[in-house]
């Protein structure tokens, strides 16, 4: 069917296809502290929209309401450059097999504008504030970050369809022998996610991914399910939540026994009923055992009754042979100082009715990779992870029935230790 995807992060393979929805579809608020500039000290807010590009239409600058602070009520957030951009799946419409009811080739926002919703044309929308002072102290119930909207989804198949929307993230205080810091100046960033929200699949097949959260303060981070809410008035003591649908609920959001890993945030599944899937995940950081962060993420995960491949061979995942422990294993454990390498690859001979091979596509994401995959300097935490097809074309890259990929990083002792001032000089 479509062109194969598979992805690698630092310490784990994670395969991702991607998603979709009708209106809004999820998002995320995140902030970052500014550790150096005339700004030092302040934040910067980010507001991440994912829409179905044949739903609402996000026009000019957003709102994050500030709950529990006691000046700061409001912080306004605008259109980056480049913003929005168009993240919908690639996939060979020339030789890919029927689609299913509803979907209609190219799977992108200018045919998902065109008047028919198509499942997986996404489009992502980022703003961002001007550097912001947050003084003072959060409270025992933090300090929320909230905005919201109408309307959800109305095909939506696990509940909530055309209901309200509000995305939310906490910020706590934090102890330091006893005292609680001032969040002026700012000392900690929230957890931001890596990996691009594009959860879509054919039933039938196992599958697993991971939203791929990273902390550049080397927090503690911890994944669970969260509970979606509804639009309209916010009580940061008790928010309004949305029921899910039976059998579906906060810890089972969609079908296939989808299990979270709690360390690693990787969601694992094997459906074979196919809708739209309402999920939200809550990533807590914990510095020095203190929760002082909490972020949610809510996307959808669309599982698609996909036809045959007429003409083709069946349409099966790629085989990828795990890099670590002679082919056995997705993770290994290294020392402060060691060189790490290894090759990806993965493998896949299915094939179009007009006999060529399909493409398999490598991409990559994760806290510690260089921004352009190849200068070791330009990531927070220097000597950075790099990453290319061994001839140097960096990722997202393609190949027919086999793609390759070499990850080299040269770790050091900046990579465990972590200034959280509480004592703690190293970490795993």
């Amino acid at each position: 069917m479509m062109k194969k995807i598979f992805l690698a992060t630092i310490v784990s393979l994670i395969f991702l296809a991607p998603v979709k929805a009708t209106h809004f579809m999820g998002g995320e608020i995140t902030w970052e502290c500014i550790k150096s500039g005339p700004t030092a000290g302040m934040y910067i807010f980010r507001l991440k929209l994912y829409r179905d590009c044949n739903g609402t239409t996000i026009v000019g600058a957003q709102t994050i309401t500030v709950y529990n602070h006691p000046s700061v009520f409001s912080i306004s957030v605008n259109l980056i450059p480049g913003s929005p951009s168009d993240i919908s799946p690639d996939c060979d419409a020339l030789n890919s097999p029927p689609p299913p009811a509803g979907i209609t080739y190219p799977i992108d926002c200018i045919n998902g504008s065109s008047g028919n919703p198509i499942q997986g044309a996404v489009e992502e929308h980022i703003f961002e504030s001007n550097p912001v002072n947050l003084p003072g102290i959060p409270p025992a119930g933090g300090w929320h970050f909230t905005w919201a909207s109408c309307c959800r989804n109305g095909a939506i198949t696990n509940g909530f369809a055309n209901l309200g929307f509000t995305l939310r993230a906490i910020m706590y205080s934090y102890t330091v022998s006893g005292v609680s810091q001032n969040t002026s100046p700012c000392f900690d960033s929230s957890p931001i996610f890596y990996e691009e929200p594009k959860t879509i699949i054919c039933i039938g097949y196992p599958f697993s991914y991971s939203h791929n959260a990273s902390d550049s303060e080397l927090d503690s981070l911890v994944y669970s399910w969260g509970e979606p809410l509804d639009g309209g008035a916010y009580n940061p003591a008790a928010p309004v939540t949305l029921p899910f649908s039976a059998p579906y609920s906060v810890t089972s959001p969609f079908p296939g026994n989808p299990i979270l890993n709690p360390a690693t945030g990787e969601v694992s599944y094997f459906s074979m009923t196919s809708g739209n899937f309402v999920t939200c995940i809550k990533v807590e950081a914990f510095k020095c055992g203190q929760l002082v962060a909490e972020i949610y993420r809510e996307i959808q995960v669309i599982l698609l009754a996909c036809l045959p491949m007429a003409g083709g061979t069946p349409n099966t995942k790629p085989i990828v042979n795990p890099p670590f422990a002679g082919g056995t294993s997705y993770s290994t454990t290294v020392f402060a100082g060691d060189l790490v390498q290894f090759n990806i690859s993965g493998t896949d001979n299915d094939i179009y009715s007009n006999g060529s091979a399909q493409d398999l596509t490598l991409e990559v994401s994760g806290g510690q990779f260089s921004s352009n995959f190849i200068n070791d300097t330009l990531c927070a935490n220097p000597p950075c992870a790099t990453f290319d097809n061994g001839a140097g074309v960096v990722p997202p890259f393609s190949a027919p029935t086999t793609v390759n990929g070499v990850f080299e990083w040269q770790t050091n002792c900046s990579h465990i230790a972590s200034n959280s001032g509480c004592n703690t000089t190293s970490n795993l």
